[in-house]
C-alpha cells in the first residue's frame, strides 16, 4: 500500500509532539495555535493512512464501503481543519483586534470553515484504488480542496502583506510551510500515486517548530529560567489579547565591587532556584542580576513576593541586598511599550520596594510627554538661550554671563529648565541640547555685538551625560572653529556630580579643550560631595558657589563660617570665586567685602533672552 511517506510523516510528528510537551514553555497564544495545528496535522495523517488502508480493503477484500466513506470524510474534514488552524496561526497575531474589518474577516473565515465542514459532511464521496493510485473523489472532496486552497492562499497573502512587521525568520518559515504544502497538493493532483500532502504538511510543522516554536531558544542556559526575549514576547502576547497579569521583580545589588565570579554565579543560581520553587508561574532572567515572575492575580504575587523577601533577608553568606519592583496590575499601563519603559525606569530605583501605581505611571507619562516636547523643540528650532549677566566686582562691569537653556512652546510660553533638564539627562537628550546651546552661544559671539558692549566670556553648563558621549571635546572644538570665535570666550561649567561620575574621561576632554584655550569652572559648589579634591586636582580656574549655599550664608552661622573659610582657601590657590543667588544690595555689599571676584543674581538681572541681554550690556557697561 502507498503509505510509506505518511508513516514517515507520522513518526516525525510524534517526535515533535513528545519534544513539544516535555520542554519548558510559555503560555502564549501562538503556541496554543501551533499546538492545535500540530494535533490537527497528526490526526489528519492518521486518518490519511487509515483511508488508504480501508480503500484498499474495500476495493480488494470487500470491506464495508460505508465505513470507508466515513473514514475518508473524516480525513478530508481534518484536512480542512488543519488548513483553518494554519490560517489562525498566521493571522491571529498579525491582524489588529480592534478594527471592524479585522473582526469581520475573523467571522467570515470562521463561517467559511463551518459551512465547508458541513458541506463535506453531507455531500457524497467516492473512492478508488488501482495499484498504488488510491484516492477519494466527489463533491465532498472538491469542497475539501477548495477550502484548503482558500486557507493556504489566505495564509500566504497575509504573510506577504505583513512582511514588513514580521521578523525575517518568521516570514521565511511561514512561506516555506505553506509553499511546500501547496506545491505538494499540486503534484499530488497531477500524479495521484504520489501521496505527498500529508508528508509535506508534517515537514512544514518541523520547519515551524525549529524556526519559531522551539522553546529552548527562550531558556537561559545557566539558570534554566526564561530569557528577556521570552519576557518581551510573553508581555506583548498578554497585552495583545487583553490578559491582565501581575509582576514581581527582584534585583541583586552586591555590597562591594570585589565579588568574584563564582560568588556571583552562586547568588544567581540560588535566586533562580528560589523563584522556581515558588510555584508554576513563569520566571525570567532579565539581565545578569535581575529576575522576575509573572502571575495571573496580584494576591498571589504579593504572597510570593513576601516569601522571596523573607528568604533573602535570611541570607547571610552572600554580600548582597535585594531591591524589589512590584506591578500588581498590568492594565494601569496602556501597552507593552509603556510597560517596558516603566520597567527600565524603575528597576534602577534605590528604594528597597517599589510598587507600581497610578501616580508612578502618570509620572512616567509626564516624563515621556516632556521627552516628546524636547524632541519637537530640537526639530523645530525652539530651543533658546537666555543669558544671566555676571558682574566683575573689581571693574563694576558685566564681563561674563551664564548661558541657560529654555524651550519655547508653540504658543510662545517658556518651559523652565527645572521641568526638562533632569528628564533630558536621563534619556540622553541633554547631549543634543548641550550642542544646541553651545551653537547658539557661538552664533552670538561670532557677531561681535556682545563683545562690543564689554562681554568677554560666556559660561555654559556641562552635564555628566555629555561627557559620556563619544569624544565630547571634538564637538566643542568643531563649533568654535566653525564660527571662528576665540576659544577663551567660552567657559564650561562642570558640576561636582558630573566631575565625580566619569572623572578620568572628563579630565582628558578638559585638557584637550584647555589646550585650545577654553576655560573651566566648578559649578554648584556646596551641593555635591564638596570634596576638596575636586578643586585641588580639577583643571578649573573658577569656583562657583550654588545659590542655596550663598543664601544659607545669610541665615546660618555655620554656613557663614564655612563659606568665608572656603573663599579664603580658594583665593590662596589662585582661583577666583563666583557667587550665585544674590538678590539684595545688602547681600551684594557683603560679598564685595569678602573680595569675591564675580557676582551673579536677580539683584542685577534675571536670565533674559538674547536681544534683551544685548540691550542690558549696552545700558550697563
Amino acid at each position: 500500500m502507498n503509505i510509506e511517506l505518511q508513516c514517515c510523516a507520522l513518526f516525525i510528528l510524534f517526535t515533535i509532539l513528545v519534544m513539544f510537551h516535555r520542554e519548558k514553555k510559555l503560555d502564549l497564544m501562538n503556541r496554543k495555535l501551533f499546538q492545535r495545528a500540530l494535533y490537527a496535522c497528526f490526526a489528519c495523517i492518521v486518518f490519511d493512512i487509515l483511508s488508504v488502508i480501508v480503500i484498499n480493503l474495500s476495493t480488494y477484500d470487500g470491506f464495508n464501503a460505508d465505513v470507508t466513506k466515513i473514514i475518508c470524510k473524516i480525513y478530508i474534514m481534518l484536512l480542512g481543519l488543519q488548513g483553518y488552524f494554519a490560517y489562525l496561526y498566521a493571522s491571529t497575531n498579525l491582524l489588529p483586534r480592534d478594527k471592524t474589518w479585522s473582526k469581520t474577516a475573523r467571522i467570515t473565515y470562521h463561517a467559511i470553515f463551518t459551512i465547508g465542514e458541513l458541506l463535506m459532511l453531507i455531500l457524497p464521496i467516492g473512492f478508488t484504488a488501482n495499484g498504488r493510485i488510491v484516492y477519494s473523489f466527489g463533491p465532498s472532496t472538491i469542497v475539501a480542496y477548495l477550502l484548503s486552497t482558500v486557507y493556504i492562499t489566505s495564509t500566504i497573502v497575509i504573510t506577504l502583506v505583513y512582511r514588513k512587521i514580521l521578523p525575517g525568520r518568521r516570514f521565511t518559515a511561514m512561506l516555506l510551510w505553506q509553499g511546500i504544502w501547496l506545491l505538494a497538493a499540486v503534484i499530488q493532483y497531477i500524479e495521484p500515486q504520489l501521496l505527498l500532502v500529508g508528508f509535506a504538511s508534517s515537514f512544514g510543522m518541523v520547519i515551524l517548530y525549529i524556526q519559531l516554536e522551539n522553546p529552548s531558544e527562550y531558556i537561559d542556559a545557566s539558570t534554566g529560567l526564561f530569557t528577556s526575549n521570552a519576557l518581551s514576547v510573553y508581555v506583548h502576547d498578554k497585552y495583545k489579547f487583553g490578559k491582565q497579569f501581575a509582576m514581581f521583580t527582584a534585583k541583586i545589588h552586591y555590597m562591594n565591587n570585589y565579588v568574584d565570579y563564582s560568588m556571583e554565579q552562586f547568588a544567581v543560581t540560588r535566586t533562580a532556584k528560589a523563584l522556581v520553587s515558588l510555584g508554576p508561574e513563569p520566571a525570567f532572567r532579565i539581565d545578569d542580576d535581575t529576575f522576575c515572575v509573572l502571575y495571573d492575580d496580584k494576591e498571589r504575587m504579593f504572597e510570593r513576593a513576601a516569601e522571596i523577601k523573607r528568604q533573602k533577608d535570611g541570607v547571610t553568606d552572600v554580600p548582597a541586598k535585594g531591591t524589589y519592583l512590584l506591578i500588581p496590575d498590568s492594565m494601569i499601563m496602556n501597552g507593552p511599550d509603556e510597560f517596558f519603559r516603566f520597567l527600565h525606569t524603575y528597576l534602577e530605583s534605590e528604594q528597597e520596594i517599589t510598587i507600581a501605581d497610578e501616580e508612578l505611571v502618570n509620572k512616567l507619562r509626564d516624563q515621556n510627554q516632556v521627552k516628546g516636547i524636547i524632541d519637537e523643540a530640537l526639530r523645530e528650532d525652539r530651543v533658546e538661550v537666555f543669558y544671566q549677566p555676571i558682574i566683575n566686582v573689581s571693574e563694576s562691569k558685566f564681563k561674563a554671563a551664564e548661558a541657560l537653556v529654555r524651550i519655547r512652546q508653540k504658543n510662545g510660553e517658556i518651559i523652565p529648565p527645572g521641568e526638562f533638564i533632569s528628564i533630558a539627562e536621563e534619556n540622553g537628550q541633554i547631549i543634543q541640547l548641550g550642542i544646541r546651546v553651545l551653537e547658539k552661544v557661538c552664533q552670538l559671539l561670532s557677531t561681535g555685538e556682545a563683545q562690543k558692549y564689554g562681554l568677554e566670556q560666556v559660561e555654559i553648563n556641562v552635564s555628566a551625560a555629555q561627557f559620556d558621549h563619544e569624544n565630547p571635546a571634538k564637538h566643542v572644538i568643531e563649533l568654535i572653529e566653525q564660527y571662528q570665535i576665540d576659544p577663551s570666550q567660552i567657559n564650561l561649567e562642570i558640576t561636582e556630580t558630573a566631575a565625580g561620575e566619569n572623572r578620568d574621561i572628563m579630565i582628558q576632554n578638559m585638557e584637550k579643550l584647555i589646550d585650545k584655550g577654553v576655560t573651566f569652572s566648578l559649578d554648584d559648589f556646596g551641593t555635591g560631595r564638596s570634596n576638596i579634591d575636586y578643586f585641588v586636582n580639577m583643571p578649573v580656574r573658577t569656583i562657583k558657589f550654588d545659590y542655596t549655599f550663598t543664601r544659607g550664608f545669610f541665615v546660618n552661622e555655620k554656613i557663614k563660617h564655612v563659606l568665608t573659610g572656603m573663599v579664603d582657601i580658594i583665593h590662596k590657590m589662585n582661583l577666583s570665586v563666583v557667587v550665585e543667588g544674590i538678590e539684595t544690595k545688602e547681600q551684594m555689599e557683603v560679598m564685595k567685602a569678602m573680595n569675591v571676584e564675580f557676582i551673579q543674581g536677580f539683584y542685577y538681572s534675571r536670565p533674559i533672552p538674547e536681544k534683551e541681554f544685548l540691550e542690558f550690556l549696552k545700558q550697563n557697561n
